[in-house]
């Protein structure tokens, strides 16, 4: 169930990065990541991630995966889907 919601979240930024413009954005002051063909800014939420540095292995990459795969991000879907939406900065371009 959680995971169709995710999947809709919409990003009002018109924005089109590529991966490799994410992929240079993978340090703790500034943290990109691409979820569901959307690049968000996650920057001003690493310092509260519960996982501390987990969020920083997958920093500049795609976490679909991993946000569908890591049972504790099932539990604490409102406060993903909350942020992703507060963080979108565009789309990836394939």
């Amino acid at each position: 169930m959680a995971q169709n919601q995710l999947k809709n979240l919409e990003c009002l930024k018109d924005s089109v990065y590529t991966r490799d413009e994410v992929e240079r954005h993978a340090k703790h002051d500034d943290l990109w990541v691409i979820y569901n063909r959307k690049v968000y800014n996650m920057t001003p939420f690493y310092p509260f991630h519960p996982g501390g540095d987990a969020m920083l292995k997958k920093a500049g990459k795609d976490v679909t995966v991993v946000l569908h795969t890591i049972p504790a991000h099932a539990t604490a879907f409102a406060t993903i889907e909350k942020r992703l939406g507060e963080n979108c900065i565009g789309t990836i371009k394939y």
